[in-house]
């Protein structure tokens, strides 16, 4: 197959991937209200559908069955006779009824979720997204300050948005928006081609190690059953640290002879000039422990966004629980098989909110939302598309083909 051909095809099956991973999503999710019991004999959970009347976080509602809804013959008489079609109980955490051991539980559907958030929940993340974001431009600007280019913050600020834009609202094709970083960046610094270049990498590197270590903390050390995703999450960060360690310090490069493994292997020159570049950030180990408090600042603010939108739409998950969550499916969302995350990170939210006994519905509503959000602050990169130097940058874009 001719790179053409691989590269039409990796432009159009990243996003049919998405697509079909948000079908699954929003087809398993529920989008109408519903009742769970584990009624007294019976070994099977039961769903029973129909409509919550009342605030669905309150000790008790009214719940009304939908219509064509079924018990099935097993259930005791007294229970069936209460929740028939059409019919409207009266529902309390301590018991259905009549049926005091019937163990139960009601969940909004996706409609109610989004039709009762809080608007100002969304604002408050909104802010929480836009002081990460800032953050982590200010974490980029050290790195290209340590690697000897003189970039000003504000034109840093103009890269990385417009990285966004490409990365959150253009996502059809293969171009990420840390490429289009690399690519302005390097324009703009000729005479440290290299140099700029890897500053785009150890900035997208170190922010992910940070961001695994934050999720081996949270598993090993809080209270929330984490207990499946312990020795995977674990070992992510121990061979993501090997390697970090192994690239930038000199005992193992010795050890191992990386230097002569270097000379023998193809693009020895160009693969030279970025392991000489990725070098300087060794001999800074000041500003390096300075940018990892920086990451661990934006993943903590991007933590504090999402759990502010957990609260709007009325979960009750502490906030040490939302940074696992947030730690675990960011980082899984950051694997290049789906534009901008789309789908992975649904899928991810929904699984480990209903790890952590919450609704899953509320997971993947507080994804689709993070989501949602981060793109309107990827229509702030447009803008400098739009502006006069705008036609430089695209035409730089057209000219390397991205």
């Amino acid at each position: 197959m001719s790179e053409a051909k691989k590269k039409s095809a990796l432009t159009w099956l990243r996003p049919l991937f998405a697509l079909v991973l948000l079908a699954y999503v929003a087809y398993r999710v529920p989008w109408k209200d519903r009742l769970i019991l584990e009624p007294p004999d019976k070994g099977s959970t039961a769903i029973v559908k129909g409509e919550i009347f009342g605030d669905w976080q309150a000790d008790s509602v009214r719940f009304v069955v939908a219509a064509g809804e079924q018990p099935d013959a097993d259930w005791p008489p007294e229970l069936a006779a209460e929740l028939r079609p059409g019919a409207s109980v009266e529902l309390s955490r301590a018991s259905i009824g009549a049926q005091p051991s019937t163990h139960h539980d009601w969940q909004p559907g996706m409609i109610r979720v989004f039709r009762e958030v809080e608007p100002a929940g969304l604002w408050a993340a909104l802010g929480m997204f836009l002081v990460a974001a800032l953050v982590s431009i200010t974490r980029w600007w050290r790195l290209l300050l340590v690697a000897g280019c003189r970039t000003t913050w504000a034109t840093t600020l103009r890269l990385t948005f417009l990285g966004f834009f490409f990365n959150q609202v253009v996502p059809a094709g293969i171009t990420g928006g840390d490429v289009i970083k690399a690519v302005l960046v390097v324009r703009e610094n000729p005479a440290r081609r290299a140099d700029a270049l890897v500053s785009v990498i150890v900035d997208r590197g170190l922010g992910l190690v940070t961001l695994v270590g934050l999720a081996a903390c949270v598993v090993l050390f809080s209270d929330a059953p984490f207990d499946e995703l312990r020795l995977p999450v674990v070992l992510t960060f121990v061979a993501m640290l090997a390697v970090l360690l192994f690239v930038m310090l000199s005992w193992p490069r010795r050890l191992f002879n990386l230097d002569r493994l270097l000379a023998r292997v193809p693009q020895k020159e160009r693969l030279h000039k970025l392991d000489h570049a990725l070098r300087i950030y060794a001999d800074h180990p000041w500003e390096m422990a300075g940018a990892v408090v920086l990451s661990v600042l934006n993943h903590g603010f991007i933590a504090i966004g999402i759990y502010t939108l957990g609260q709007a739409f009325g979960d009750r998950l502490g906030p040490v629980e939302y940074l696992g969550v947030t730690a675990i499916a960011n980082t899984v969302s950051s694997l290049p098989i789906a534009p901008a995350g789309w789908g992975v990170g649904e899928a991810t939210f929904g699984y480990l909110f209903h790890l952590l006994g919450a609704s899953a519905t509320l997971g993947v509503a507080v994804s689709v939302t993070y989501r949602l959000l981060m793109m309107a602050l990827g229509l702030v990169g447009g803008l400098f598309l739009l502006v006069p130097s705008g036609r430089t940058v695209r035409q730089e874009l057209e000219t390397e083909g991205v």
